[in-house]
């Protein structure tokens, strides 16, 4: 299970499409979540043509602004719940079965709404029990320690954002490759970069899948960066069958027929 989340910051772009498909042919993701798309229904249909994408949700654009696009194929078992402009809520059935929440989201980006934002992740906390992975662009950082460059973040909202996070029982999925996942000013003294995106889970649904791992990809044209989650579950190891094969080469050993008269007695008892 492999799931790929990018906030491609538009697909007019001339390089937005040759991109996307080049991860999806890369990295093979079952669902792609894509956020300001700025795009139409019929463009992400097409995109999902091109891609050998099965499935295909999308939230409209609104006044040149937001577009959500959730693409999924048939080896994966999706079930939409519910949606808005900021996230899509889906079920998803593993291959061995397993039954989870997916919710493909995105942050309000103004800080004056950052406040809705955690509201609405509380709200989607209560809306199944089921073990949960939350994935896209939060629009928030969790400490100081996620930004680099000009001007701190305020406290206040990492404080915010950390105390909607332990409220849900949310973890946090450690991120491999470079540590920031936007970026302002590139090239400039000025530059600033966050790790805005991101995947969190509960404890259950790390439980199905202890081995998750979350990758930068860093290969887009927007501001923001691909991250990939891989989820492979965990798999009981089966033991295996034990055949006896007797070798005729064991005819040949002098003390054989010892062996096998006292192991015999020992059954027999």
């Amino acid at each position: 299970m492999k799931i790929l989340s990018w906030n491609c910051r538009g697909l007019s772009n001339p390089r937005a499409i040759p991109n996307l498909r080049q991860l999806a042919q890369k990295h093979h993701p079952y669902i792609l979540f894509l956020s300001e798309t700025l795009a139409t229904n019929h463009k992400l249909e097409s995109v999902r043509v091109s891609l050998k994408f099965d499935s295909c949700l999308t939230v409209d654009v609104v006044a040149r602004s937001g577009g959500l696009a959730v693409l999924w194929k048939d080896s994966v078992n999706c079930n939409v719940v519910n949606f808005s402009r900021n996230f899509v809520n889906l079920v998803v059935k593993d291959e061995l079965h397993e039954k989870w929440r997916l919710t493909c989201y995105y942050g309000y980006p103004e800080r004056h709404r950052r406040r809705e934002a955690w509201d609405m992740l509380r709200e989607l906390r209560d809306m199944l029990t089921a073990p949960w992975c939350v994935i896209g662009d939060f629009n928030d950082l969790l400490s100081q320690q996620e930004k680099v460059g000009i001007h701190l973040h305020p406290n206040w909202l990492c404080a915010g954002f950390r105390d909607v996070v332990s409220e849900c029982n949310l973890l946090d999925v450690p991120m491999e490759g470079h540590p920031f996942t936007w970026i302002k000013s590139r090239g400039t003294p000025h530059v600033i970069e966050e790790r805005l995106d991101r995947a969190l889970v509960t404890q259950d649904w790390l439980d199905i899948y202890p081995a998750a791992k979350l990758s930068n990809l860093l290969a887009s044209h927007s501001d923001h960066s691909p991250i990939l989650l891989q989820c492979e579950p965990y798999r009981r190891q089966r033991s295996q069958p034990y055949s006896f094969r007797f070798e005729n080469s064991w005819l040949k050993e002098e003390e054989l027929q010892g062996v096998v008269i006292k192991g015999w007695n020992v059954v027999q008892k």
